[in-house]
């Protein structure tokens, strides 16, 4: 079993790029061996840097995270990048996994959204990256609306990303859904929640919330022994340091312990 854990450093916020050092320090000292970080936060970092960043910390990055249409070159703000600038950078990175999140629309739209990601999976696929789709809780709204449909149209080249606490938190069996996708899941984020009612984002610290994670370790174990597992809690109380410790340390209690 070859499990990497890693950190989404979303918890370090909008600005996080500002201070990247500290924050692969942070992690570095939580214990996990890679980071996700969202396109959007390296961009406009040339990639020797940021492998210079990283490997002060002996950390890898483990994936990117984007959202937008891919098609579509003339769209320059914030995350919606056209997909071979992405794919350079990936490529120079010699990273493997890209996440995409944020299917919405009805009917026509939503297909029209659907052979966008079927296309940049197959593009994706060319250049050695898989692109896994990372849901949140509405694909499983009216009756798993979304969720269906990319289940249904979604090309081979498509991979999954499962974010299990959106899974919990949308209402759906977690396990049945992980069983959905199995032969798809390339990568898979942790989160957590207080529970299914009030606020939709109240976050909470790995183990501490209603998710099924125990049994999701389990299920990665016997299904998905290769893949990154990445602690993803959006927002903290806590200080971002102690957040992503304490969620590293939950992580190795159930996948190292």
């Amino acid at each position: 079993m070859s499990i990497k854990l890693g950190c989404q450093t979303i918890t370090f916020g909008a600005e996080q790029n500002e201070d990247f050092p500290a924050v692969f320090a942070a992690v570095a000292r939580a214990g996990y061996a890679g980071v996700e970080l969202g396109f959007r936060h390296i961009a406009e970092i040339p990639p020797t840097d940021l492998k210079r960043m990283l490997d002060a910390e002996g950390l890898t990055l483990a994936g990117s995270h984007i959202g937008g249409n891919l098609e579509d070159t003339d769209q320059a703000e914030g995350e919606k990048k056209i997909l071979d600038q992405i794919l350079d950078y990936l490529n120079a990175m010699e990273v493997k996994i890209l996440m995409y999140s944020g299917l919405r629309g009805q009917d026509d739209e939503l297909r029209g959204q659907i052979d966008m990601l079927n296309k940049a999976a197959v593009a994706c696929r060319a250049r050695g990256v898989r692109l896994c789709y990372h849901n949140h809780d509405w694909e499983f709204a009216d009756g798993e609306r979304i969720m269906g449909t990319l289940l249904e149209h979604a090309a081979p080249e498509l991979a999954f990303g499962p974010d299990v606490g959106w899974v919990y938190r949308g209402g759906k069996d977690v396990i049945e859904f992980l069983d959905a996708v199995r032969d798809r899941v390339a990568y898979v984020h942790f989160k957590d929640f207080a529970g299914l009612d009030g606020d939709r984002r109240n976050f909470v610290t790995l183990g501490e919330g209603g998710a099924p994670l125990a049994n999701v370790a389990d299920w990665i174990k016997h299904n998905a022994p290769d893949v990154w597992v990445v602690a993803e809690q959006d927002a903290s109380e806590l200080p971002a340091a102690e957040a992503v410790a304490r969620n590293g340390a939950y992580l190795k209690s159930l996948f190292e312990g």
